[in-house]
């Protein structure tokens, strides 16, 4: 990326690790630099360290990608008080009103923010594990949006076959007979996740799945 390409983007992870990672409390700075470091080569411009500050956070970005995707990137996180035990979760807490208006405080129904045709991507990222987990951010839409907070959660043998084989995706039932297909992914599989997560969810959409 030339002279311009930050220090942060190339330290040895560990260094990075050091240097970056917060002792509680995730912000979105740490974990945008976690996703733009994973994705590599794909991003085509590294966002400034404003832009990486704000959630959701857009890149431009290169082929097999789309030119441009909108990141609500949240730390994932495993509570034992879950219904199902081990389940991974993340907090939908960031949104916009129905027609696309920044959202007021307290606001009680969200919904991903497309402005642009830019398609929205809902992530977690689990710190200890080293794991990107996408959910499907056109099933959280449907039906007037998302609740503030709103949990999303994936089954955790989802996460220890991605752990194990690397890549890996399956599905979890919701409410009202609904089904969605979860990827989770080592951050050098990225790439190849957000390239099916995309498959997934338009296959959803075509086929009325939901």
């Amino acid at each position: 990326m030339g002279s311009t390409t930050p220090g942060w983007l190339t330290l040895p992870e560990d260094e990075f690790e050091e240097r970056y990672r917060p002792a509680k409390n995730f912000t979105s700075g740490y974990l945008h630099r976690v996703l733009v470091r994973a994705l590599g080569s794909a991003v085509d411009g590294v966002p400034s360290d404003e832009a990486l500050k704000r959630k959701p956070l857009v890149l431009d970005l290169a082929s097999p990608l789309p030119p441009r995707l909108r990141f609500y990137v949240y730390t994932a996180t495993q509570h034992p008080s879950e219904r199902q035990p081990g389940t991974f979760k993340i907090q939908l807490t960031v949104g916009v009103t129905r027609d696309g208006k920044p959202a007021p405080p307290k606001a009680k129904r969200l919904w991903f923010d497309r402005a642009d045709n830019i398609r929205p991507i809902a992530m977690g990222y689990h710190p200890d594990w080293n794991l990107f987990i996408l959910w499907d951010a056109d099933l959280h839409d449907l039906n007037g949006g998302f609740g503030s907070s709103k949990n999303v959660q994936t089954p955790p043998e989802i996460v220890w076959a991605a752990l194990a084989k690397d890549i890996s995706h399956g599905s979890r039932r919701l409410h009202k007979g609904l089904t969605e297909t979860i990827v989770a992914a080592r951050p050098h599989r990225l790439v190849e996740a957000l390239s099916l997560r995309i498959d997934l969810s338009n296959e959803a959409m075509c086929e009325g799945l939901f």
